[in-house]
Order: C-alpha cells, then structure tokens, then sequence
C-alpha cells in the first residue's frame, strides 16, 4: 500500500490525518496516512528512504517547513519565492517541493475583501515560513500596502528584499511605528503561535489595547482554540474574523490533488473535523 503523511514535531495535536482520511475515503483510495514525528537531524534519512517505502508524497508542518528545502531535489516556482515547503511529492527516486499554504490563504479570503484589496492596507505577524506564504498571497493580489512585524526586525527585511518591485514595511515588534500601521489596517494577520492553546503563549494577544479600525478584517492561523483573544479583541471590536481551519483545508485540498490528482470536496475535509 502506498503511504502519504505529515511531516512536524510534536505531531500530537494535528487534524491532518482526519482531513486527508476523509479523502482516502471519499474517493476509496488504496493509500494509507501516517505522521511522521521527527527531529531536523532525522529528514536525510527520511528522504533516502521515502521511495522504497512507498511513500509518495506528503504535508509538512512546524518547524521543517525551511529544514526540509535541502533534501529536494526540485521545487515548485511558489517554493522558490517564498522560501519554504508544506507538501512534497516522490516522482520515482525524485522529490519535489510545493507550497500550497499561499493559495490555502487566500482561497479563505472572503470576496468582498478580496475584489477591493488594492484599497487594503495589510499587516502581517510574523517571519516564519507561514507569513512568507501569506505575504506571497498578498503580493499576488496586488494588496494596497504589506507590513511585516516580528520580534526580530532582520527576519522581517530578508523576506521584504525578496520582492523588488514592491515596498514591503518592516518593523520590530512593539515599535511606536509597528503600533501606528497595525491601528491603521484593514486586514490583519497573525502568523505567529501566540494564542495557540498547546503553545508558549496561550493567553497572549498582539493586538491588546491597541485602537484598532472597526471594520478591520482578522485572520488567524491559529485554530486551536477555533476563538484565540487575537480574534476575540477584533470580534469584541466590531470586525470580521476568520480562524486557521479553512487554509488548513484548502491548503490540504490543494496538496492532496497534487499527489493524488483528485481534488476533494472541501466540505468532505471540513466534515471530517467535526467542529460543531
């Protein structure tokens, strides 16, 4: 049987096995989903052997979304950009790179946001491989304006030097300019694990106490809890917001069609969840 699974550490909390099962399913696929829980010194390994032990691809999740860029031998023009990979696909004795996470990103953009984002200012939390992903969605768009903050400044400015056409803003994070453009957006993005139930900071909130607009638009990738006070704080506030499992999903759908080349329905994914 062939094999397809998620690559990460800890690998406790994941939904993937039961969005991508629910697929399996749906299409009754002879293929089997597995996680794969291991240390950055265990990748080598792990790619050597993938092809004999039938393993034809899978999803990659925190923190190898960059380690794993050295052990393929080609990528996808989106993983170019943006520097990190959340899918892989075994092609014989060849693995190949995508990122799906950006087009998960802005397939959970409502339309209304999205027909006028050249009139968005968008500020996004975070330098790791999920903000590139979500700033490269941005940049697709042809957003209005794009502000990166993060506790190290330097992380932000290597991912802004990547796009040469476009100003990006940079700032560090609790900066008097970084809280200016944050009570000025429209559209605000939290990449970060502050909030996250299993993470280092399950009470945080970077948005706390700050004047934010009314009608501001936020998203978190974060989805356990389905509610983190980032969202809260905007919800209290009169805006829109949008938690982290619908680019969980789309991003999944999209990975699970590149492997497999059949594309499940989303409400077969989200299903399987059980949420309600």
């Amino acid at each position: 049987m062939n094999k397809i699974g998620i690559i990460g550490n800890p690998l406790s909390h994941t939904l993937s096995p039961d969005i991508h099962n629910s697929a399996i399913k749906f299409f009754n696929l002879d293929l089997s989903f597995e996680k794969w829980e291991m240390e950055t010194n265990q990748l080598e390994e792990f790619f050597k052997t993938a092809h004999e032990k039938r393993i034809i691809g899978g999803c990659i999740t925190i923190p190898h979304k960059e380690n794993v860029l050295e052990f393929f031998d080609d990528y996808d023009q989106s993983v170019k950009r943006i520097g990190s990979s959340n899918w892989f696909k075994v092609n014989k004795n060849k693995i190949i790179g995508f990122n799906t996470d950006y087009i998960g990103f802005e397939k959970c953009i409502p339309k209304s946001y999205k027909n006028n984002i050249d009139k968005k200012d968008c500020v996004v939390f975070g330098a790791g491989g999920s903000a590139k992903a979500v700033i490269e969605a941005f940049y697709g768009m042809k957003a209005k304006s794009i502000t990166v903050i993060n506790r190290s400044l330097e992380k932000a400015e290597l991912i802004s030097k990547k796009y040469k056409d476009i100003k990006i803003n940079t700032f560090e994070l609790g900066s008097d300019k970084a809280i200016k453009y944050i009570e000025s957006s429209d559209l605000i993005v939290n990449t970060t694990s502050v909030g996250m139930s299993s993470g280092p900071n399950p009470k945080g909130n970077l948005i706390d106490g700050f004047n934010i607009k009314k009608n501001v638009l936020g998203i978190d990738l974060v989805y356990s809890p389905l509610l983190t006070p980032f969202l809260g704080t905007i919800n209290n506030n009169g805006g829109d917001i949008i938690n982290g499992i619908d680019m969980l999903i789309y991003q999944a759908q999209s990975g699970f069609e590149i492997i497999t080349e059949k594309k499940c329905p989303f409400e077969i994914m989200k299903s399987a969840l059980k949420l309600n």
